[in-house]
């Protein structure tokens, strides 16, 4: 097979245990742009040991943000993002470069992913069917500029090619690592609603938790997943509790501070 003529983009920091992995199913593609975020392991060793990969060392600017200054350094004009806990099959790479080919400008490509969760793959908790829009030319498409769950923009549904062949994602090592991950998620997504100005109402954080787990775990059957599934759904409503019960709490110490520093004007 002949190399696919796209630049893979991935972001790291400390990612040795996967990244290899993950840069070896890229053989393929011509152009490969690491950007890496302060590594304190040796993935950046390990990574510039692929002949088709550049590093690229930058400061944490944003999911959005950091991925597309690696767009930028791209070379050539269609993009294909990936995680480093993700991996292409062969039959992928194929289609890839198939696909590609009969492409047209304002295409962006949606890959079914598999998700893998402690090594076992989920087909419910709402992780299947995972549709995921990967490749796109940069000259039509970009990043959004959201602090986590960052997606592209420029692109009409219409536009939307689906392939056939799954993207292969082995989503956490440990239970320790799912609910840390989870955290640092909640976090940064109560600071992105915070910026977009949502509001959340106390009443709101025990109903959306329950919601979340009953429709995860049920609805869409994560209970088929065992304790897997459970453990799964159980960590998605806390990250929805984690997320709406910052998102209320500091909206409202915000309200206090600013009738404070009122009433203090008012005083002087």
């Amino acid at each position: 097979m002949d190399h696919i003529a796209a630049t893979a983009v991935v972001i790291t920091k400390n990612e040795e245990s996967t990244i290899s992995n993950c840069l070896a199913s890229l053989h393929e593609f011509d152009e490969v742009v690491v950007v890496d975020n302060g590594s304190e392991d040796a993935t950046v060793a390990l990574a510039t040991k692929f002949r088709n990969v550049k590093v690229i060392e930058s400061e944490w600017l944003g999911y959005g943000p950091t991925r597309q200054l690696g767009v930028s350094a791209a070379k050539n004009d269609w993009i294909f993002w990936i995680d480093a806990d993700e991996r292409l099959s062969e039959q992928l790479s194929q289609e890839i470069q198939t696909r590609l080919a009969a492409a047209s400008r304002n295409n962006v490509f949606a890959l079914k992913r598999h998700n893998y969760f402690l090594g076992k793959r989920i087909r419910g908790c709402g992780w299947s069917p995972d549709w995921v829009v990967r490749i796109f030319h940069k000259e039509h498409v970009e990043f959004n500029a959201k602090t986590v769950h960052e997606g592209l923009t420029g692109y009409q549904p219409s536009d939307v090619v689906r392939a056939h062949s799954p993207l292969i994602h082995f989503s956490y090592r440990s239970i320790r690592q799912f609910f840390e991950k989870n955290l640092r998620y909640a976090c940064l997504a109560a600071s992105e609603r915070a910026r977009t100005g949502r509001k959340v109402h106390f009443w709101q954080i025990p109903i959306r938790t329950a919601w979340e787990f009953f429709r995860n775990y049920l609805l869409r059957r994560g209970i088929f997943d065992g304790i897997s599934g459970f453990i799964i759904c159980a960590g998605s409503a806390m990250y929805v509790f984690t997320r709406d019960a910052i998102c209320y709490f500091e909206a409202k110490l915000l309200l206090n501070s600013s009738t404070t520093e009122a009433n203090r004007g008012k005083n002087d």
